[in-house]
């Protein structure tokens, strides 16, 4: 009898208990938590050791659109970080996004990450890789390349600056521009265009593909696009040989820094040989056999427009999509 009075006061000590214990588990990741696991990952990367991490049962891993096992691919020739990082917090989803160069055997590579948190548990790790062929070394050639590389120490302070509370954009507003520059190139005929800032520069796998110094080797039939602007490119109506931009997505939305991060393939079935400009000038397709690119894309918003782009391409098979992530 004494067992069965005493059992419910034990009972209800340890339910008092056990409810005043804090969950640390449940609490968010912050900013400096996010950046923190983008670094965890990208050391236990150079280690070739995913058990370094606080891993969730069944992490997924896809790189360059594959799913892969986590510690195969670039888990296993990684050597080192690079000069170049940027980072990019999404709080409110528990995601943290990275632009960087790092050393694969002594090569320079680009590379786009996307790491997920769930309760301190990492559940989602996205890559893509942006690799030079044997013959084409990002270091050497930046020597040699018209084109400027991105500063590999510093990234360009828009991407960091802290946006005033009371100018921050939703994160429907801000998906929507940074869509509407995909809806800009797809099919292009110069007749709709993103809303840019005049200031707007875009990047692709380091190299600076805006505002460049004018071509005297370009032909009179095609518009020199990477002496335009980012508006300029877009009312062109060169990039009509982008047949289809599909599987967008946007995951990571920084509303402090007013950053959104993408994900979408672009196709082109190199179909249709020649299309006119919008002034009427008919223009060869650059492309002779379908090809599909994988793109990161990160966009800079400020006051409803693109003042900064920065994105890691990677050649993926023709129409593929990634099965993880697409679905």
């Amino acid at each position: 009898m004494r067992m069965c009075k005493t059992l419910p006061f034990y009972i209800s000590v340890v339910l008092l208990c056990w409810f005043a214990i804090p969950s640390h588990a449940a609490d968010p990741c912050d900013r400096a938590c996010l950046e923190g696991t983008i670094d965890k990952v990208l050391a236990a990367m150079i280690a070739h050791d995913p058990n370094q991490l606080m891993l969730a049962n069944g992490v997924q891993y896809t790189e360059n659109g594959v799913e892969l096992r986590l510690g195969d691919g670039i888990w296993g020739t990684l050597t080192a970080r690079a000069n170049y990082s940027l980072y990019v917090c999404d709080v409110e989803s528990g995601q943290a996004g990275f632009y960087g160069t790092v050393l694969e055997n002594g090569v320079l590579d680009y590379i786009a990450l996307r790491v997920k948190v769930d309760e301190a548990l990492i559940s989602e790790i996205e890559a893509i890789v942006a690799r030079p062929n044997d013959m084409m070394n990002l270091e050497a050639t930046a020597k040699k390349s018209a084109g400027q590389l991105m500063d590999a120490r510093t990234p360009r302070p828009q991407f960091t600056q802290t946006v005033p509370a009371g100018e921050r954009m939703s994160r429907e507003e801000l998906v929507k521009i940074a869509n509407s520059y995909f809806t800009g190139l797809a099919n292009q005929t110069g007749n709709f265009t993103a809303p840019f800032a005049e200031t707007c520069e875009r990047l692709e796998n380091g190299q600076h593909t805006t505002n460049q110094k004018p071509n005297p080797d370009i032909p009179k039939t095609m518009p020199d696009v990477l002496c335009m602007n980012c508006e300029q490119q877009q009312k062109s109506g060169w990039f009509a040989f982008v047949t289809e931009i599909r599987n967008r997505r946007f995951p990571i939305v920084d509303r402090e820094r007013g950053l959104v991060l993408s994900f979408g393939f672009f196709d082109h079935n190199a179909a249709v040989r020649q299309y006119p400009l919008p002034n009427g000038v008919m223009t060869p397709n650059i492309l002779t056999s379908p090809q599909t690119i994988e793109i990161s894309e990160l966009f800079q918003i400020r006051n409803g427009k693109i003042d900064q782009i920065e994105a890691v391409i990677n050649s993926v098979p023709y129409r593929m999509k990634s099965e993880v992530w697409d679905k």
